[in-house]
Parts: structure tokens; C-alpha cells; sequence
């Protein structure tokens, strides 16, 4: 008898056995394909702090249009994301107008030149529309330089006005997802679906982790699946983790069941990866009055908490910490929480925060 496979996948961007609470999306984005050009949800700006899915759903927006015969190009928008387009384009698709360079495909076409102008781009794109329709996605939105979105928009919008069959996926950090629609030459993108990605149900995330199990062969104890549901806080990476560490346990104790001893060990050893992988990366990116304001802000009681009561266990006046304020939202570290109060964007900081603090 062969062993069962552990079926959570706790690595960033890669497709979890189950994409729990976007069905809706998922459903709205085929039948928008089907429906044709001009269909309102081929157009979805997606925004959640990290480790809510965004990626994950981008992969699953490429999925579906590439079971409807579209050509699917997914890249990230560090610098030269047009170039990256084009070329992912091109290794598809005849150019007639056009030849291609050697040294991007590395295969022998000729002695040849292309110029990666905005004018091949569109063409490349139009081409890949008639062909069977194209989708773009573009994640990591915050890392776009204005410029690229500007060509890259520009040449969507064209193509949308000519009724070519495209479609174009988003997805960042909130704040970065709506700086890019308020662009003045970017407009038509607030016509674009607005995806938000917050937490999941703790009903949605309960029975997920029940089905998911059974269908791998584990069932949870009595009460397990509730231990499991708290711990992910209903954030879909932790569901990821939770689930891959209690079955781990499970499986090196050859039980045919999750019990609740295995449940906690599974849970604190996610957790652990949980600070290692999401919490630490994102406060090392941070500078020094960013981080006393986040261990401020930990010391203070409730989950939503005044910006004047951060300021003044920084020994600072109000209107001193503001800058501090916005630039943690703009990281996705912290979100607004009613009128000049924030909370903790990511779950777990807060403990994190104050065990640092202790530390020192």
C-alpha cells in the first residue's frame, strides 16, 4: 500500500489543494471569458495584504482561461516586465512583421534584430487575442515602475477598444492596487473588477480542512478541525501551514487520524515557520521608527488601537507618528481600523512583536 502524500502546499504562490472562499470570483471570470469581449469581469484588480492568495489566484484565473484555448502570460512587475511579456509572447507565436533575436529564445533563427518597442509589444499581444485570446497576469503590483504599467495599460486599452479577446489579472498590496487606477492615464482600470482578499470563515476554512484530509485518507478527531480553523485565523497561508504540519505529526506516528495532540504539535511547528517565512521577512524591511512604532502599537490593548496611544508609548506627540502610519499601511503591515485607529494586517505580529521586545 502506498503512502499518502501529505496534500497541503505551504509554499508561496503554489496552487493548495483547494482555493477555499473564491469560487464566486473563479465562476464570474469563466463566464466572462465564455460571454466574450467587453465582458466586465475579464478585467480584475485583486488586493490583500501577503499571504491572503493573491498569487494563488492569479494561477487559478490562468488555469481556467487555458482550458478555454488562451494564451496565459504570467509575470511578476519587477523592472522589464514588458520585455518579459514580449518574449514569453514571442516564443509562441509567429511575428511576420517582425523578426526575433537569437539571444532571447536561444535557439538559432538567423541574423536578426528586434526592437522590444511598445509598438512589437501591442502587435505581439494582438496577434496572441486572434489566435485563441490572451490573458495577462501581473502580480507583486507594488513593485511596478509607473512607466511599464503606463505601456502595458495603454496597449490593453487599445486592444479592448478593438474588441480583441484579452483579459488582464492584477493583484498587490491594497494600497499599491489602488494607486495604480488613480494613474491619469490608467483610468479605465477602475472599471476593472475590484477583487479584496481578507480573511476566510471560520466556517469555510473548517470544512476544508475536513475535506481536505479525507480525500488524502486522514479523518480529524472530535474537535481537531476547531483547534486547526483558530490557529489559521483565517489566513490562507496559515491554512496551509496548519494543515501541512498536523498531518506531518500525524504520519510519523502512523495514525490513520489527526488527534489533538498532533493538531498542537502541527500548529506551534507552523507557527514557527509562520514567523520565519512571513513576520521576520516583512519587519526586516522596515527601518527603525517603523519597527518602535509596530512594538508600540503591540503593547497597546484591543485590536484597534488609536493612533494617539501608539505615539505616546513612543514618548512622541501625535502628529510626530504619522508618516510612520502610512508607510506601515503602504507595506501591508498594518491596515486602518475606523477613524485614526490601525490593526495588525498580518496574524500573529502582535505576539511576534511583543516577544521581540522582551528579547531585547
Amino acid at each position: 500500500m502506498s503512502k499518502a502524500i501529505n496534500p497541503f502546499k505551504p509554499t508561496a504562490g503554489m496552487n493548495p489543494p483547494e482555493l477555499i472562499g473564491r469560487d464566486a470570483v473563479l465562476d464570474d471570470f469563466a463566464e466572462a471569458l465564455e460571454n466574450g469581449p467587453g465582458a466586465p469581469d475579464r478585467l480584475m484588480r485583486i488586493s490583500g495584504v501577503r499571504g491572503t492568495g493573491k498569487t494563488v489566484l492569479l494561477n487559478a484565473l490562468g488555469d481556467l482561461a487555458r482550458k478555454k484555448g488562451f494564451e496565459v502570460v504570467d509575470v511578476a512587475s519587477n523592472a522589464g516586465f514588458c520585455n518579459r511579456i514580449l518574449e514569453a509572447l514571442q516564443r509562441n507565436l509567429r511575428l511576420e512583421s517582425m523578426s526575433i533575436s537569437p539571444s532571447i529564445l536561444g535557439v538559432s533563427l538567423g541574423s536578426v534584430e528586434v526592437s522590444k518597442s511598445a509598438s512589437h509589444l501591442g502587435e505581439a499581444m494582438y496577434d496572441a487575442a486572434k489566435r485563441g485570446g490572451l490573458l495577462i497576469t501581473l502580480d507583486e503590483i507594488q513593485d511596478a515602475s509607473t512607466e511599464e504599467m503606463r505601456e502595458l495599460g495603454n496597449e490593453m486599452q487599445l486592444l479592448i477598444r478593438q474588441g480583441a479577446n484579452v483579459a488582464f489579472a492584477f493583484a498587490g498590496l491594497p494600497t499599491s492596487v489602488d494607486g495604480v487606477v488613480v494613474d491619469d492615464t490608467l483610468t479605465f482600470l477602475q472599471r476593472a473588477k475590484h477583487i479584496e482578499l481578507t480573511r476566510l470563515s471560520d466556517f469555510e476554512v473548517g470544512g476544508s480542512f475536513e475535506d481536505t484530509m479525507r480525500r488524502a485518507g486522514k479523518e480529524l478527531d472530535e474537535g481537531v478541525a476547531e483547534l486547526l480553523t483558530r490557529a489559521s485565523a483565517g489566513y490562507p497561508f496559515m491554512v496551509q501551514l496548519v494543515g501541512y504540519y498536523a498531518w506531518q505529526v500525524a504520519a510519523r506516528s502512523g495514525t490513520e487520524s489527526v488527534g489533538e495532540e498532533a493538531a498542537r504539535k502541527g500548529i506551534q511547528a507552523a507557527l514557527d515557520s509562520f514567523n520565519a517565512m512571513v513576520i521576520a521577512p516583512a519587519l526586516r524591511r522596515v527601518s527603525e521608527r517603523q519597527f518602535q512604532y509596530l512594538a508600540a502599537m503591540a503593547q497597546c490593548e484591543g485590536d484597534e488601537i488609536a493612533n494617539g496611544d501608539i505615539a505616546k508609548k513612543m514618548g512622541l506627540p501625535a502628529n510626530k507618528v504619522g508618516s510612520y502610519r502610512k508607510r506601515l499601511i503602504d507595506a501591508g503591515l498594518i491596515e486602518p481600523a475606523g477613524y485614526g485607529c490601525v490593526s495588525f494586517a498580518i496574524p500573529y505580529m502582535r505576539d511576534y512583536l511583543l516577544e521581540t521586545v522582551r528579547k531585547d
